[in-house]
Formats: structure tokens, C-alpha cells, sequence
């Protein structure tokens, strides 16, 4: 009788080079070929457990606490992969879309094309693998919901969760009822379809959201203007928030960043030489002036400084 059995690998005396062999090994099916940067350069320790079948494979890994970064080059097929990280938040970069998701919500991304994923408080990551060739029949419903954060909470997911989590926890099955579970597995991608089909309208959705970036508008001169000013005022979580901004392709910290960026841009642009650049910079709610340099030179690659007397120059 064929034996499927989920493989345990690597120990906490793993050292850093093994360890991140390791990793690479796990996640080249899944991802393509991975670098990996951690904040401490050290990513020793590293266990995880794998379960491969031809239709889908499953990898927990547990890696340090602490921050880091894979950038995947893809495996060139149109693959889809489940994302999850179990301890803190998850943030992945997809060409130009960027999610944030709280610790245990969701996201499906293609696997074809490069990515990067981060944690920033480390921990274990939790992936699936849908191989294109499983995935003809469901590919309408993976459509609907790929690279769409989903929350813990939703039914449909933790049924899938559970049975990844099954087929992680056992000892072995046999090839038959392994590919049981792995057509009930798929057979609830659909459902979750259909789960997203039934949330709240797409316009709905946006009206809010457009709601809230009038809101930023009228603080942003106020520095201490945060999430949970907005989740109070509008009477919804900040993981709500979270989600509203990850719809369209942002987050709420880079959409706040980048009209302040905006908004400072413009005012030195206006004002040649008559208010100093420190007075716009607190006046459009950063308070750090080093900080807010620092961004706006990697935003429109100049210095504020330069812009200004550029702009001088102009009759």
C-alpha cells in the first residue's frame, strides 16, 4: 500500500546555512527559487513539516522570532499559493499590489511571477501549493478570490485550514484517502468563492473608503492622526480599515505616507524660499524631519532641499 506521510525536517541546533537551505528546499516548489533576509543575519533553528501530493503540497515552517524577508522569483507556471502567518502580521508584495494581514488571515497569490513576502515579527508561515494542472476545474472561483486578504474568522477558510492541518498532523494516509481529503479540499475553494461573492457590495465598499480618505485629508497636519482615530470615528475595527485599503492596493500607513509626501511636495513647490522646509514638514504632520528626508528622496528621487531651489530657478 503507497504511504503519504508529512516529513519533519530540520532541529533547533540547525545552524544558519542549513537552516536557510532548508527553507529554499521547502519553498522552491511552492514559490521558485527564494532569498532570505533576516534583520539579525542569523536564521538558525529553523523545523517544519511537509506533505506532498501530486495535486497539493503543505509546508508549516517555524522560523525565528524575529523580522524577515523572502523575495520569490516564481515557478513560471500558473500556480497558486496559500499564505498564512501564524504569529504576527504578513505583508506580501505581489508586482504592484502590497497586502498587510493581521496574524492568521489569508491571501492566494499566483506563484508564475516574483514576490515578496515579510514577516515582521518572524514566527511560523504557513503555505499550500495548487499546481496549475489540480486547478482547471476551480480556476473561475480562484479568480474571484486570488490575492484578496481573508480574514481568520471566515468559515470557509478555516474548513480549508483545518484540513491542511490534518493531513499535516498525521502520521501517514494512504493514497486513497489522501486524495479524498485533497478533492475536499478543492471542492471548498467555491464555497469560498462564493462566500466572497455574498460580502458587501463593491460600492458599498468604496463609498467607505472614500469616506475615510476625506477623514485623512482634514488630519493630516495632525501627527498623532492614527488608525484608531479612524476606527472610532467610523465605528468599524482597524482590521476592517486594513482591508478596505488592502482592496485597493495599499495599506492605511503608505496611503497616509504618501499624502503627506504629496501634500509637502507641493508646498515647497508653491512657496520658493519664504517658509523653511522644517516649519511645511511639521506643518503636514510628520515629526521626524530626518524620517520625512529620507522618504521623500526615495519617493521623487531628490532631496527637498534641491526641489526647492530648483523650483526657484523657474520664472
Amino acid at each position: 500500500m503507497e504511504v503519504i506521510r508529512p516529513l519533519k525536517l530540520g532541529t533547533l541546533s540547525l545552524p544558519d546555512s542549513e537552516s536557510r537551505l532548508m527553507c529554499r528546499t521547502i519553498l522552491l516548489d511552492m514559490l521558485g527559487e527564494a532569498t532570505i533576509s533576516v534583520e539579525d543575519g542569523d536564521l538558525s533553528g529553523v523545523t517544519g513539516l511537509v506533505w506532498k501530493h501530486k495535486n497539493l503540497s503543505l509546508a508549516t515552517v517555524y522560523m525565528p522570532r524575529t523580522s524577515l524577508r523572502l523575495t520569490a522569483h516564481g515557478v513560471g507556471t500558473p500556480d497558486i499559493v496559500i499564505l498564512r502567518a501564524a504569529d504576527g502580521p504578513l505583508l506580501v508584495h505581489h508586482r504592484k499590489q502590497s497586502f498587510e494581514m493581521a496574524p492568521r488571515d489569508v491571501i492566494l497569490i499566483p506563484s508564475d511571477t516574483m514576490s515578496e513576502i515579510v514577516l515582521p515579527e518572524g514566527g511560523r508561515l504557513d503555505c499550500a501549493h495548487l499546481p496549475h494542472a489540480a486547478i482547471t476545474l476551480a480556476r473561475e472561483s480562484l479568480a474571484q478570490i486570488l490575492l484578496q486578504p481573508f480574514s481568520a474568522e471566515c468559515l470557509p477558510l478555516q474548513l480549508l485550514t483545518n484540513y491542511a492541518g490534518y493531513l499535516l498532523r498525521q502520521d501517514h494516509q494512504d493514497k486513497e484517502h489522501a486524495s479524498m481529503m485533497v478533492a475536499h479540499f478543492y471542492s471548498l475553494l467555491p464555497v469560498l468563492a462564493q462566500y466572497v461573492a455574498k460580502g458587501t457590495p463593491s460600492a458599498v465598499l468604496q463609498s467607505r473608503l472614500e469616506a475615510i480618505k476625506a477623514m485623512i485629508e482634514e488630519n493630516l497636519a495632525d501627527g498623532s492622526f492614527s488608525i484608531a482615530d479612524v476606527a472610532q470615528a467610523e465605528g468599524i475595527t482597524p482590521r476592517a480599515i486594513q482591508k478596505l485599503f488592502s482592496r485597493a492596493g495599499t495599506t492605511f500607513s503608505r496611503y497616509v505616507l504618501e499624502r503627506r509626501l504629496v501634500l509637502a511636495k507641493n508646498l515647497i513647490l508653491a512657496d520658493h524660499a519664504a517658509t523653511p522646509i522644517s516649519q511645511i514638514v511639521y506643518s503636514v504632520g510628520f515629526n521626524d524631519l530626518s524620517y520625512f528626508n529620507r522618504t521623500f528622496r526615495s519617493r521623487y528621487g531628490i532631496r527637498p532641499t534641491d526641489l526647492r531651489r530648483m523650483s526657484a530657478q523657474i520664472p
